[in-house]
């Protein structure tokens, strides 16, 4: 199991299906593909929509803090959401304000 992992990321040669395919290939079966804002959270879903072995988080990166939770708040209420992530507190980068984090 890859309990963190971005397999709808579009840089991904073949796409979600060849991550999902290349994570079989070495024994890796379930996989949770984590929003990092609401874009890559409504990717994540799509993603566990198309594949089974796929679950979706939703989530706000500290470094989109800025950007207000509301952005993702009602794609919480997604048939097949299973956590919440990416999310926490990042003052390593400083890409958001402390304030805007907490």
């Amino acid at each position: 199991m890859d309990s963190h992992c971005h397999v709808h990321d579009e840089r991904i040669p073949d796409g979600t299906a060849g991550a999902v395919a290349a994570a079989a290939a070495h024994g890796v079966t379930t996989l949770v593909t984590v929003g990092c804002d609401r874009a890559t959270s409504e990717a994540a879903i799509a993603a566990a929509a198309a594949h089974d072995q796929v679950y979706a988080t939703v989530g706000l990166h500290p470094h989109e803090a800025s950007h207000g939770v509301d952005t993702i708040v009602d794609l919480l209420d997604t048939p097949g959401i299973v956590a919440v992530g990416e999310a926490g507190l990042d003052y390593y980068y400083e890409h958001s304000p402390r304030a805007a984090q907490r």
